[in-house]
């Protein structure tokens, strides 16, 4: 396999793992709202679906910044990249 496959952007890794953990708070959100609304817990589901629109907000937003620089960046540049043995570690 080239070696140039095997590089990808230090801030596409950044992104993509602010991403991840931004859809997986969203995802705790809903289950946690979900719970509470079938438990009959409105006051509290309520809430919980203020917190899940909240988590929402932070993944599109996080959605959004990867796929600008996605779009906007040439992540093969010298200097920018890393190995993708090396990811592990960032």
């Amino acid at each position: 396999m080239p070696s140039d496959l095997l590089s990808i952007c230090e801030v596409r890794v950044r992104l993509l793992r602010e991403y991840n953990d931004a859809t997986t708070n969203y995802a705790e959100r809903v289950r946690q709202m979900v719970e509470l609304a079938l438990a009959g817990r409105e006051s509290e589901s309520n809430a919980a679906r203020r917190l899940c629109r909240v988590a929402w907000d932070t993944a599109e937003s996080s959605r959004i910044a990867l796929s600008r620089h996605e779009a906007d960046h040439s992540c093969d540049r010298a200097g920018e990249s890393r190995s993708v043995e090396d990811l592990d570690s960032l």
